[in-house]
Parts: structure tokens; C-alpha cells; sequence
């Protein structure tokens, strides 16, 4: 990395962002608008938002004391690519956005449509997780990809 990293001079200065900042852009634009809803719904998209925002901060680029990115997230290991698989599915919530960039979720809604791995996500995420999963393929006879079996 050079001296000059993460300053505007840096060609590349900020890539390693553009996902982070686009979610965090859209959930202060729900945080505006809520504060002009009437309560209890103010309190409750405050309350959704904050939530978001905490979990979208586990999964920000990390940046050392001396102000250096590691170009990963912050808890995920770097084998789960950058931005983390977590981070681009929160850009998902805004794909009509204007600014969504399509390629941050192309595993999901790519020409070719979800892969594997993103079509047995979306089944467990359907069904409220990875107990709720192999509780639904115990009782079909199937073996959940929970236990280490890739379901396709």
C-alpha cells in the first residue's frame, strides 16, 4: 500500500467502500423518514433501523489505527470474498435503487439465475435458518446442507 492510501490522490481511492457506503446511505434515508412518521411506527422503523445498522457495521471493510483498509470485512474470514457475501446481500434490499450495482449480488440474481449455493440460502432462509432446514429434510428423508452435503 502506498503512503498515500486512502487519500484522493490514490487511483483507486474508496472501491473497497462503495457497498458500505451504499447501504449506510440508504438506511439514514429510512432513519429520515422515520423521524416524520407518527409513533409507535417511528419508534419501530428507528428501532429496525438501528438493528440494521449494527449488523451492517460487523460486516464493514476493516480499517487499522493508522487509517488503512485491509480491503476485508471485518468479521468474515477473506475467503468469503470482499465485500462480504453478508455486506452484498444487505446491498440487496435496494436493488431498484439507482445506485445499486447489479455485480454486488450476481449470485443471486445473475443472467443465469441463483447458483447452488445461493438456491439452497434462499431455502433455508425461507425457512428461518439451518435447524428449521434440516428439521424440514429429516422429516422428507434428506440431509441438510448443514451437515456438510451439497444440496442442489
Amino acid at each position: 500500500m502506498s503512503a498515500g492510501y486512502l487519500t484522493k490522490t490514490d487511483p483507486d481511492f474508496g472501491w473497497e467502500f462503495r457497498a458500505e457506503d451504499f447501504v449506510f446511505a440508504r438506511l439514514a434515508e429510512e432513519l429520515s423518514t422515520a423521524d416524520r412518521t407518527e409513533e409507535p411506527a417511528r419508534q419501530q422503523a428507528v428501532d429496525r433501523v438501528e438493528s440494521l445498522r449494527l449488523a451492517v457495521s460487523l460486516h464493514a471493510t476493516y480499517v487499522d489505527s493508522d487509517g488503512k483498509s485491509w480491503a476485508r470485512c471485518y468479521t468474515c474470514h477473506g475467503s468469503n470474498g470482499f465485500p462480504c457475501s453478508t455486506m452484498r446481500f444487505f446491498t440487496r434490499m435496494w436493488r431498484h435503487h439507482p445506485d445499486y450495482r447489479p455485480g454486488w449480488n450476481e449470485t443471486v440474481d445473475g443472467p443465469d439465475g441463483p447458483t447452488w449455493w445461493s438456491r439452497d440460502m434462499l431455502r433455508i432462509a425461507e425457512r428461518g435458518g439451518f435447524r428449521n432446514d434440516f428439521l424440514v429434510e429429516q422429516a422428507q428423508g434428506q440431509t441438510s446442507p448443514s451437515k456438510g452435503d451439497q444440496v442442489t
